[in-house]
């Protein structure tokens, strides 16, 4: 069976690496080169796929409801006031950096240069954050204080969505999406 919290965290690791991607195509554009567009929405299609669709929506619809349903207000707190928000700011930045490329393809001009490296350093920025928050306090904090039987079902439904055909082929889709750009810029 999977372990939930341990199969988050590796996937961290995959959007680590993304995020190191994001930062070296905006260090190509601060040197001057060309916005490499059709790269940028690649690596906007992986944050929102495998990121968002795919691990933020296990961490929302089966961690962090088992959060809120069992540990009170500090539950509360840490995921209404914490994680969610965070989880939409990141959404924001990747609508600023989509609306930055497609401007910048439009017509490309310095201040869309601009706004592509502020939306994506501010994305890469804020996700590495978060993503060390969830590791060191959020996950650890959930897998003491969550009862047996909420990490059993939150193991349970994440298993079921990782065993999901659909679901496993969005995943292994963006993972190829991931290694391509990687070969590319890293």
């Amino acid at each position: 069976m999977i372990k939930s919290i341990e199969h988050l965290v590796y996937e961290h690791e995959n959007i680590k690496r993304m995020l190191d991607v994001v930062r070296a195509a905006s260090l190509r554009v601060l040197a001057g080169e060309a916005v490499p567009a059709k790269d940028f929405h690649a690596m906007i299609a992986f944050i929102r796929n495998y990121a968002d669709k795919t691990h933020h929506g296990k961490e929302e619809e089966f961690l962090f409801k088992a959060m809120l349903a069992e540990l009170g207000m500090p539950g509360q707190n840490l995921i209404r006031s914490g994680m969610l928000v965070e989880h939409d700011l990141g959404r924001l930045y990747v609508s600023d950096l989509e609306n930055a490329v497609n401007a910048y393809a439009a017509e490309p001009t310095e201040a869309s240069r601009l706004d592509i490296l502020v939306a994506a350093g501010s994305y890469v920025n804020l996700l590495r954050r978060h993503i060390d928050k969830e590791n060191a306090a959020v996950f650890p904090f959930g897998d003491r204080q969550l009862s047996a039987e909420a990490l059993a079902a939150v193991d349970a439904d994440s298993e079921r969505f990782e065993a999901d055909p659909a679901n496993a082929a969005v995943r292994e889709e963006q993972l190829q999406v991931l290694a391509d750009m990687a070969a590319k810029y890293l």
